[in-house]
């Protein structure tokens, strides 16, 4: 009597047992840790009340004002050691397209000037608070007022801040062209080469879509 047919479907029904566990291994990511069967995943708008602080120097983006609560118009924004204070605060709205408007807590000082104080980006790459001006559509902002968040360049990166909100590592895209670059302690910030990096930037306690204060990336 003859065992072969019995050992081929054996051989067969243990190939297929296998064949699951062949597709999971061939869906992982690589030892360098990139999946190259699927693209990166766009990562979700953030908005709410936040900070952010530029990746090399640990510094914040702070605008500065004449007292703890008020900024005249065209008042600076610079990179300063972490305070609490409102001056390192950001508001960041979403507009009706993809762009966000960040809003200083800050109240303007000027008898004239109506409206909340956001971040402004001139043609030559300086960048300041303004009062927001009328966009020229309902729900979006002003080119020099509007800003994308970017972090698709590397892996998104989150970690938990010491006082237990997210964090989410990106880049501030202006309108125009070019990313809000951190220049050192004190300096001024300015749009600069989006490869810079002082460029990248984590912004921590921001929110997704779904009003969780840890966006999924």
């Amino acid at each position: 009597m003859s065992y072969r047919p019995a050992r081929v479907a054996a051989k067969a029904t243990a190939a297929l047992a296998l064949l699951p566990c062949l597709l999971v291994v061939a869906g992982r990511p690589d030892r360098a840790g990139a999946d190259h069967s699927h693209p990166q995943p766009v990562p979700p708008a953030l908005s709410g009340l936040g900070t952010l602080t530029a990746g090399p120097s640990g510094l914040r983006m702070t605008a500065f004002g004449t007292d703890s609560s008020h900024a005249p118009d065209g008042a600076a924004v610079t990179a300063m050691p972490a305070a609490a204070e409102e001056g390192q605060e950001w508001l960041v709205r979403p507009t009706a397209g993809p762009e966000l408007v960040l809003q200083s807590p800050l109240l303007s000082s000027g008898e004239d000037q109506t409206g909340p104080l956001v971040l402004t980006a001139d043609p030559d790459g300086s960048v300041y608070l303004a009062a927001e001006r009328p966009a020229s559509a309902p729900e979006a902002a002003a080119p020099d007022q509007s800003w994308t968040f970017e972090d698709l360049a590397v892996a998104p990166t989150r970690w938990t801040a010491p006082d237990g909100r997210s964090a989410t590592r990106l880049r501030v895209h202006a309108h125009g062209g070019g990313c809000l670059v951190d220049r050192g302690y004190g300096e001024r910030l300015a749009l600069g080469g989006c490869d810079d990096p002082g460029a990248w930037w984590t912004a921590e306690g921001l929110s997704g879509p779904g009003g969780d204060d840890r966006p999924t990336l």
